[in-house]
């Protein structure tokens, strides 16, 4: 019996230039899941037809109009456009030690920096 050769593992892609873009600072507003259910129901239709529209599950729109789960991104923005409301927004940083915790380069900070950083402000004061 004559065995056919094994076929050689294909390299991995590398990452495309979409998942090296930095990530969106977004949340979900508070009681998104009530406002979606209200501008269903205010456009007259049922999960199942609303589900068809956005060519997704019913199941699934369900569940996120009861709160079981945040809707991903793309069907977030998917909701907002045709039910026209507002379900996610940006986030901004107000906390005053932000540009510790998002510095962009590679080594990042280092507790000792943010202690220092915390006794200038108290000398400061």
């Amino acid at each position: 019996m004559v065995s056919k050769p094994q076929k050689k593992a294909e390299p991995k892609k590398s990452a495309t230039s979409k998942s090296l873009m930095p990530m969106e600072k977004i949340d979900y507003v508070e009681g998104f899941n009530i406002r979606i259910k209200n501008a269903r129901e205010r456009m007259g239709l049922s999960q199942e037809e609303l589900a068809a529209q956005l060519n997704e599950k019913a199941t699934l729109i369900k569940k996120i109009e009861q709160g079981e789960v945040k809707p991903p991104i793309e069907l977030a923005r998917k909701l907002e456009k045709f039910l026209k409301i507002q379900i996610i927004e940006e986030i901004t940083e107000d906390y005053q030690y932000g540009p510790f915790l998002s510095k962009t380069q590679p080594s990042g900070y280092t507790l000792g920096d943010v202690m220092r950083k915390l006794e200038e402000d108290k000398r400061e004061s």
